[in-house]
C-alpha cells in the first residue's frame, strides 16, 4: 500500500483561486485551510470516474462496444480485462481518500465542524466507490493509520460490510453537524458560517446547504446499495457497533429519508431538482481543467461504438440476420412505423443511429464494421458525440441534429438527481416505503425519474416538450420489459432498466445496480464472452499488491475470494439469491 497511501497527494495551495497554479506542482504537500482541499478532491475524483466510465463501464454495461478487431486485443466488452484497467480506481481514488482524511484532520484542528462534515461526505463517497469496485479493501488503516514501520507499510483489508457500517456512521454524523449549522442563528467558533469561499468549491459555490443535500442523497444510495443484503442477512437491521449510532434499520431509514425528500424536511434534506446535483466543471480553455479526453484523437475516441442493446431501448429498430456472419443485428427505422418513441437523450450521447452487437469474435467484429458502410465508405455505426463547429455550436448529427459535446463537456455530474427518484421508486415497488408502495405512487416517481434524466442531458427540451411527454408515456404504456409493458409484475425490471439509461456516464453506478439486482437483464453468453459468461462481479486488486502488502493481501484473498484474485466472486452487498437468479437469465 505504500505506493498509494503513504503520502497524501494534495492539489491545494494558498488560495482556491490559484487552482491553475497549484495544479502545476502535483507532488507538493501544502499547508492549506481545510476548505481549500475541496475542489482539488472533487475535480480529480470526477476526472478519474468519467475516465473509468469511458474505458470500462460503457463496455461492461453494454452501452457501447469496442471496435478494436486486432487479434491480440483484449476486449473489455468480452470480459477480457487488461491488468492496467483494474488499477485505475485504486490508484487514483485512494489518493483522494487520503486528501479527504487530511482535510478532516485539518478541520479538527481548526475546530471547523461544517468542514468536518464535508470531509466525511467526501470520504464516504470515495471509499464506497473503491469498495464497490474491488470488494474488501483497506480503509480503517489506510489513511495515515497504517501498521508497521515506514519501510513496511502494511494495511489490513476491511470487510465491505464493515466499510459500509463506517460510511453510515459518517453520513449520520455529517448530517447532524450540518443540521446543527442550519438551526444556528449565530456565528461562533463551533459553527463558523453559512457558506464559505466559492473559489474553493466550484461545484456547490461554497453552499453548505447543497453539500448537506448531496450528503443525504448519497446516504439514500448507500442504504439502497446494502438493503437487499442486510434484509437477507440481518433481518433488515445493520448493527453499527458505535456508542452513538448503534444500528440502522434500512427500511425505516429509507422511509425517513423519503419523507424528508417529499416534504423538503429539515432532518435529512436532499436534492430537490436537477439544479442541486453535483456538477464538476471542466474547461477546454484552461489546461489544468481539461477533461481526460481533451487530447484524444477522433480515431481513438471512435473506438467505442454504440451497442445495439442500447439502440433497441432508445430507438425504433428493424431486426436483421446476416447469414454470412451468422449474426442477428438491428438497424434504425428511418421512418418509425413500429410505435417506438425515440429517446430524447440519444443525440446527446451518440452520433449516427445504428448499433453494433456485443460479444463478437475479433474476425466477426471486423467483418461487421466492413459491411455496415455508407455508399461513400463511412461507417453507419454510431459513435460517441464529440467536438463543436467553428461558431461554438454543437455539430449536427443523428436524428435531430442536436448534440451534447460529450468529449469535452463543460461539466459532468458526480451524481444525478434522477438517481434519487429511481431509488425511491424502487424502494416503493419493493414495499419498503409505505408512502409509495402503491402502483400509482411508485409509477409517478418512475415517470419523474425518466423526465429528470432527459432534462439532465438534453438542453433543447423541457418537461412539457412533446417529445419528452411522449417518451415518458411510451416507457409506461408501450415499452416492453421482459415482453410486457410496465406493471406491478415487472416494475423492478422497468425501474432499474430506465435507471441504467439514466446513469450513463456516472462512474461505476450502473454496474453496481446490475450486480446488486440483476437488472437490466443483459445477455452475457455471446460467442466471444469470456469469464464463464459472467459479467465481471468486481475488478481485480492491482497486481503489485502482492509485494507491496505481502501480509494483508494474501489474507484478503483467502478470506473471501477463495485464494484467487478473480472477477467472478460477488462483493458482499451483491451476494443475494435474488440478484444471482436474475443475472443467471442472461446466460440462459
Amino acid at each position: 500500500m505504500k505506493k498509494y497511501l503513504a503520502v497524501f497527494f494534495l492539489l491545494a495551495a494558498v488560495s482556491c483561486a490559484k487552482f491553475d497554479e497549484m495544479s502545476k506542482n502535483p507532488y507538493a504537500l501544502y499547508d492549506a485551510p481545510s476548505e481549500e482541499y475541496i475542489h482539488p478532491i472533487m475535480f480529480k475524483t470526477q476526472y478519474n470516474l468519467i475516465s473509468v466510465f469511458r474505458s470500462n463501464t460503457v463496455l461492461l454495461m453494454q452501452y457501447g462496444v469496442s471496435t478494436n478487431s486486432e487479434v491480440s486485443s483484449r476486449v473489455i466488452d468480452n470480459y477480457n480485462i487488461p491488468e492496467g484497467n483494474t488499477d485505475d480506481v485504486w490508484a487514483d481514488l485512494y489518493l483522494q481518500l487520503g486528501n479527504a482524511s487530511a482535510m478532516y484532520d485539518k478541520a479538527l484542528k481548526e475546530e471547523d465542524r461544517p468542514m468536518q462534515a464535508i470531509a466525511m461526505i467526501l470520504k464516504s463517497f470515495l471509499i464506497t466507490q473503491i469498495s464497490d469496485t474491488y470488494g474488501d479493501v483497506p480503509f480503517s488503516e489506510s489513511c495515515g493509520l497504517a501498521v508497521g514501520s515506514a519501510d513496511k507499510y502494511y494495511t489490513a483489508y476491511d470487510t465491505q460490510k464493515d466499510i459500509y457500517r463506517n460510511v453510515v456512521i459518517m453520513l449520520e454524523e455529517a448530517n447532524e453537524i450540518l443540521c446543527e449549522l442550519d438551526r444556528s442563528n449565530e456565528t461562533s467558533d463551533a459553527v463558523k458560517r453559512y457558506s464559505f469561499s466559492p473559489a474553493c468549491d466550484k461545484v456547490f459555490g461554497g453552499s453548505f446547504d447543497l453539500w448537506h443535500r448531496f450528503g443525504n442523497s448519497l446516504y439514500a444510495r448507500v442504504l439502497m446499495r446494502i438493503a437487499m443484503k442486510v434484509i437477507d442477512e440481518d433481518g433488515g437491521v445493520l448493527e453499527l457497533g458505535d456508542e452513538k449510532w448503534e444500528s440502522v434499520s434500512v427500511k425505516s431509514k429509507l422511509s425517513e429519508l423519503y419523507s424528508n425528500f417529499e416534504n423538503d424536511g429539515a432532518d435529512y434534506p436532499q436534492m430537490r431538482s436537477i439544479s442541486d446535483r453535483p456538477l464538476v466543471p471542466f474547461s477546454d480553455q484552461n489546461e489544468t481543467e481539461h477533461t481526460p479526453f481533451y487530447t484524444i484523437t477522433s480515431g481513438n475516441w471512435n473506438t467505442v461504438a454504440v451497442s445495439d442493446v442500447l439502440c433497441r431501448w432508445m430507438l425504433d429498430t428493424n431486426e436483421f440476420y446476416d447469414e454470412d456472419l451468422e449474426l442477428k443485428y438491428y438497424e434504425w427505422k428511418a421512418s418509425s412505423k413500429g410505435g417506438h418513441i425515440e429517446d430524447p437523450r440519444y443525440d446527446c450521447w451518440w452520433r449516427k443511429v445504428n448499433g453494433m452487437p456485443v460479444h463478437l469474435q475479433n474476425e466477426t467484429r471486423a467483418k461487421f464494421l466492413d459491411t455496415h458502410l455508407s455508399s461513400s465508405g463511412n461507417s453507419k455505426v454510431g459513435r460517441m458525440v464529440r467536438g463543436k463547429n467553428a461558431d461554438g455550436a454543437p455539430e449536427p448529427s443523428g436524428i435531430t441534429g442536436k448534440v451534447y459535446d460529450l468529449q469535452n463537456a463543460p461539466y459532468y455530474a458526480l451524481m444525478q438527481f434522477s438517481e434519487l427518484l429511481f431509488i425511491y421508486s424502487e424502494a416503493g415497488a419493493r414495499g419498503w416505503i409505505g408512502a409509495v408502495s402503491g402502483l400509482d405512487a411508485y409509477t409517478e416517481l418512475f415517470k419523474k425519474g425518466i423526465t429528470a434524466s432527459i432534462l439532465e442531458w438534453n438542453p433543447y427540451v423541457d418537461e412539457n416538450s412533446d417529445e419528452v411527454v411522449a417518451y415518458v408515456s411510451y416507457c409506461v404504456s408501450q415499452q416492453n420489459y421482459s415482453g410486457t409493458p410496465f406493471s406491478s409484475e415487472n416494475a423492478l425490471e422497468a425501474i432499474l432498466t430506465e435507471k441504467w439509461l439514466a446513469n450513463f456516464f456516472i462512474g461505476v453506478e450502473s454496474w453496481c445496480d446490475y450486480r446488486r439486482t440483476g437488472y437490466p437483464i443483459l445477455r452475457t453468453d455471446g460467442p466471444a464472452a469470456a469469464n464463464n459468461h459472467i459479467l465481471p462481479t468486481r475488478m481485480r486488486y492491482p497486481s503489485d499488491e502482492l509485494y507491496r502488502n505481502p501480509s494483508s493481501y494474501p489474507e484478503a484473498l483467502n478470506r473471501w475470494l477463495g485464494g484467487t484474485n478473480n472477477i467472478q466472486t460477488d462483493v458482499w452487498w451483491a451476494d443475494t439469491a435474488e440478484s444471482k437468479e436474475i443475472r443467471l437469465k442472461g446466460r440462459q
